[in-house]
């Protein structure tokens, strides 16, 4: 399987993402350009949550968006969503501990959005026909966590009493977001042959 690694950065520690481009590579593909173009440079892990279901790990959500989930004044760039939601019916990538995904527009468009979430525990609900809003696609898996998977867990104990103007939000905030001090691609390796 063709993959390739994404780092990123936080004042916590490193997050190693193993992207797997061939399974998911329209997904892929639009991380890669986000990270590039370095959206998520200086944005911030904001956002803990069980999704309301207790007594199971949290996911943490993060990306150039957080501003506008937060509250704040603070401009966000013009950012492209992705239309195509490559559901894990077509990736065979659920919604497990370690697993990467990307937030949808579940308002409006329901379109993919900048935003990364980190799953800590098993989340079928967010596979393809575990959720029925806006459709039953659901979300874009493309990658596995391969280092680092107790910085997530740090970033997702953290107190969540932060504002939201979203309702649906109201209680998943961190009070003291994690900032990504940098995303990137790992160069590729090569072996040497004898």
């Amino acid at each position: 399987m063709t993959t390739s690694l994404l780092v990123f950065d936080t004042s916590l520690g490193s997050i190693e993402i193993d992207v797997h481009d061939a399974a998911a590579p329209l997904t892929a593909r639009y991380v890669r350009r986000l990270v590039d173009a370095g959206h998520f440079d200086g944005a911030a892990f904001y956002r803990s949550t069980t999704l309301g279901a207790e007594g199971r790990d949290r996911l943490i959500q993060g990306g150039p968006l957080a501003p506008l989930f937060m509250g704040s004044d603070t401009a966000i760039p013009h950012l492209v969503l992705l239309e195509t939601v490559e559901s894990t019916t077509l990736t065979g990538l659920a919604h497990r501990r370690g697993t990467v995904s990307l937030a949808r527009d579940l308002v409006t468009t329901g379109h993919v959005l900048p935003e990364i979430f980190v799953c800590l525990d098993d989340y079928p609900e967010l596979d393809a026909g575990g959720r029925t809003d806006p459709d039953a696609a659901g979300f874009p898996a493309f990658g596995v966590v391969t280092g680092g998977l107790e910085v997530v867990a740090a970033i997702a104990a953290g107190e969540t009493a932060g504002d939201s103007p979203v309702e649906r939000l109201v209680g998943e905030i961190l009070t003291d977001p994690i900032p990504i001090a940098s995303a990137a691609f790992a160069a590729p390796t090569t072996k040497n042959r004898t």
